[in-house]
């Protein structure tokens, strides 16, 4: 079952991973900004937020040989994203296991402060040389709980119901 959407004021909470406008290489034939720019932009703006507050940074994957990589994304559409509007990601980390992080990245139009899209995600941390899932490292488990902690908001985050965590995972 799907979750209420959050107001502007709500997400606003949460950091924006991206601001942009849309550019003309965004559109497509229909006017509004291709589906595919939007799992980019949710999947960019993931990526930004593992560099910044998961102490997964540039020297994650040659260094310590490690990344994530998603297994499953869920993505609900709510309004358009037109030509020269303003968009901000903003990333929302709702659990994990030793393993596995499940998040929603909220798409937000910016010009009319609405949620135009949801990314929700599940991601595996891998070990790049085994190329299996691994536990997080203690450092950066300790970094995923901080920002679990900050970001168990009074609002349900709009998730799907059609993805999370399974035990064991």
């Amino acid at each position: 079952m799907r979750t209420p959407l959050p107001t502007y004021a709500q997400v606003a909470e949460l950091p924006a991973q991206i601001t942009r406008s849309v550019p003309p290489a965004f559109i497509d034939e229909n006017g509004h900004m291709n589906i595919g720019r939007y799992l980019e932009l949710g999947g960019h703006a993931l990526w930004r937020r593992c560099l910044r507050d998961f102490g997964m940074d540039e020297s994650y994957i040659p260094d310590r040989g490690m990344s994530t990589f998603t297994a499953e994304h869920h993505i609900q559409y709510f309004t358009e994203l037109l030509e020269g509007e303003d968009v901000s990601v903003r990333v929302r980390l709702l659990g994990r296991s030793e393993k596995i992080l499940h998040t929603v990245a909220l798409i937000v139009n910016e010009s009319q402060h609405r949620i135009a899209c949801t990314v929700e995600a599940i991601v595996v941390h891998i070990d790049m040389t085994r190329r299996r899932a691994t536990p997080f490292p203690d450092d950066v488990a300790a970094l995923l709980d901080t920002a679990l902690k900050a970001d168990d908001l009074a609002w349900p985050a709009p998730v799907s119901g059609a993805m999370g965590i399974r035990r064991g995972a």
